[in-house]
């Protein structure tokens, strides 16, 4: 794809791996559409952005809240003919027994990561239909992939976002539209950093850092490719766990074990 002069929608791009991609991308040309949830943050981003795409623009928005997705999307298509990219990247995670985690926050990382993406790919869709192209990116996460110790209802979120990518892929592709999901490992962000010391702790040679996964979501918009799972190393987990489920579980088991709790706290 060419960006130059290309609409980019791009949630959670006040901060991490969205910030990273509404930069790269506006340094290529793109007129950006930057999406957050602290106006803080989205103005600090948008200062960045400008300096290589003046026509870029910032909304305040909750993406899990469906009125605030649909008044987004309402105003950007009035100001623009078009939304040629949507990218659902914002997202929130944690790291913390099941049982010990409130099931009100079980709903919001279900509300946020899963159905966030829902909502804003509902809004953007007609237009894009209208017109007969379009590609809709969806960040994910190797933890809709491969279930984690301790975050059960992250990974549900993220194994949610991977089967509806791939359903959209098959309704979408016919049509002229796109679909991608990207999967990263653990990223070098402050959002991975809010549970990162919690136990068990990602390997240090899995971290990656933003600039390498834009990059990577980049490439996957210029070759429409459906899905991309980085690092290698990562990937090639993956790839055990689907030829070989029960040996990677095994394996899993093994190494997560330890660092199960006899007696986890319960949630009153």
């Amino acid at each position: 794809m060419e960006f130059k002069e290309k609409v980019i929608l791009i949630t959670g791009a006040s901060d991490g791996i969205g910030k990273q991609l509404a930069i790269d991308l506006s340094m290529r040309g793109a007129v950006i559409i930057a999406s957050g949830r602290s106006p803080a943050r989205l103005e600090a981003a948008l200062t960045e952005i400008r300096r290589s795409s003046p026509r870029s623009i910032g909304i305040r928005c909750d993406i899990g809240s469906r009125a605030e997705v649909h008044q987004m999307i309402s105003e950007v298509l009035a100001k623009f003919p078009a939304i040629d990219v949507l990218i659902n990247n914002a997202g929130i995670g944690m790291r913390k027994p099941f049982v010990e985690t409130p099931l009100e926050t079980i709903e919001e990382l279900m509300r946020t990561n899963y159905l966030g993406t829902a909502y804003c790919t509902h809004e953007v869709l007609p237009s894009m239909l209208a017109r007969g192209r379009g590609h809709i990116v969806n960040i994910s996460s190797a933890a809709g992939h491969i279930g984690t110790l301790n975050m059960a209802g992250y990974c549900a979120s993220k194994f949610a976002i991977n089967g509806f990518s791939e359903s959209l892929y098959h309704e979408l592709k016919p049509r002229g539209i796109a679909v991608s999901v990207v999967c990263p490992g653990p990223v070098r962000t402050s959002f991975n950093r809010t549970f990162a010391q919690t136990s068990p702790r990602s390997p240090t040679s899995l971290v990656i850092s933003v600039e390498s996964v834009s990059q990577t979501v980049i490439r996957a918009i210029e070759k429409k490719r459906f899905q991309v799972i980085t690092p290698p190393s990562v990937a090639l987990m993956c790839a055990l766990k689907r030829f070989m489920p029960g040996l990677f579980r095994a394996i899993s088991h093994r190494l997560f074990r330890s660092h199960v709790s006899p007696q986890p706290k319960s949630v009153s």
